[in-house]
């Protein structure tokens, strides 16, 4: 029993200094984020003075400005006008495609799984024959310009894209983007996909999924997250001293025989 004991204090030990080298090697200790100092000053306010000479109240009356009532409606009917036509040739531009995406409905703690859409603007009926079929797929549709980005959100995962995030919609092939995602917790949590259609560097938003995804964790998964919380220098310390109490034990042992 003794044997047994040691000999697992002693891989415990190995375990933890190597772990603690590799990530004080690989930079991860004292790895803190940028924050970027921001000195808040009060605004100061300045007055300009004008040359205008003071007089009395009659002249003054000479410098106030009465605005042309007729005028101003005429102005403020055209810029309505303007802004109405200009939606209006936007919204006439709109093609309604099939749109579909996919992601899993469960995954593992700190383990990548991938995310995908797609738009199909060739005259297919369905997107959904461009995704992978390996997790859950929504299909719908959406109404794109042109040109169409796409992104990806969710607090509790790291989210790489691989894909272009600003695409030009193909009228011979899908549009496909993306996703490399890492969970980062375990539970319940939510991916949020937005897209937008691009006009003179405007984005409109066209279309937005939200997904919720199950991260479990296995046993080995929690002793991994756990010892990856722990400062290295003190894996390292915990480290010897559990592989010097591993031989201690060991010597014991033989020595006792």
């Amino acid at each position: 029993m003794l044997r047994l004991v040691s000999l697992i204090l002693f891989l415990a030990g190995v375990a933890f200094v190597g772990w603690g080298g590799y990530r004080i090697y690989s930079g991860d200790f004292g790895a803190q984020d940028e924050k970027a100092v921001v000195e808040s000053q009060p605004f100061q306010t300045k007055s300009l003075e004008t040359d205008v000479p003071r007089g009395s109240a009659d002249d003054m009356a000479a410098f106030e400005v009465t605005p042309d009532e007729d005028s101003f409606g005429a102005l403020a009917d055209e810029d309505t006008f303007g802004v109405a036509s200009a939606t209006d040739r936007l919204m006439e531009r709109l093609r309604t495609v099939p749109i579909a995406h996919e992601t899993p409905t469960q995954a593992k703690f700190n383990r990548a799984f991938e995310v995908t859409v797609a738009i199909d603007a060739t005259g297919d009926s369905s997107a959904a024959d461009a995704l992978p079929g390996k997790g859950n797929i929504v299909e719908g549709e959406a109404q794109v310009l042109e040109k169409a980005q796409a992104t990806l959100s969710g607090s509790a995962f790291d989210i790489e894209i691989v894909s272009p995030s600003v695409q030009t919609i193909s009228p011979v092939t899908e549009n496909i983007w993306r996703w490399r995602v890492t969970p980062l917790e375990t539970g319940t949590h939510e991916l949020r996909i937005e897209l937008f259609a691009l006009e003179n560097n405007e984005a409109l938003p066209i279309r937005t999924f939200t997904d919720r995804v199950e991260v479990r964790v296995s046993r080995l998964g929690q002793v991994l997250a756990t010892a990856d919380s722990l400062d290295p220098v003190f894996m390292i310390l915990g480290g010897a001293g559990s592989l010097l109490a591993g031989l201690f034990g060991v010597f014991r042992f033989f020595r006792g025989r």
